[in-house]
């Protein structure tokens, strides 16, 4: 029997990312944290624009690794109907995934920036995730 799903070069580039994934995020982690460490415990200071450049790519690779752990994962898919067992709504996986980018942001700018500010972004970004999370059950549509 043939199968449902067609293979395509996204799909194998998704695969190789699900297999390494541990890698890729501790990687992106440590890729973050080096300069911080250089510019602590050496004083050696990377520049702001090489740091920002580090962020960005490490976060993109991570959540490129992420959506291919959703789309090629098979650990929420219906063995006898091949659909997803999950039932959360768009909306509110878009108000987790925006609240999970603004605390990831809010350490960064609590790291590089000013503590206090980035400790209300954290706090903020939170918030905003837990609202999401608690009206998905609620009729305010």
């Amino acid at each position: 029997m043939a199968s449902h799903t067609r293979e395509t070069g996204l799909s194998h580039i998704f695969r190789f990312l699900v297999a390494y994934r541990i890698v890729i995020y501790l990687g992106g982690l440590v890729a973050i944290g080096v300069p911080l460490f250089l510019a602590r415990a050496f004083d050696y200071h990377v520049s702001a624009g090489a740091r920002t450049a580090i962020v960005l790519v490490s976060l993109a690779v991570m959540i490129v690794t992420y959506v291919g752990e959703r789309r090629v994962g098979d650990d929420h898919i219906d063995d006898r109907t091949g659909k997803s067992v999950e039932s959360y709504s768009l909306r509110m996986r878009l108000s987790v995934g925006l609240a999970v980018l603004g605390i990831a942001v809010g350490v960064y700018v609590a790291v590089e920036m000013h503590l206090v500010a980035g400790l209300l972004f954290v706090l903020g970004a939170y918030l905003f995730g837990y609202l999401g999370y608690r009206s998905e059950g609620t009729d305010g549509d």
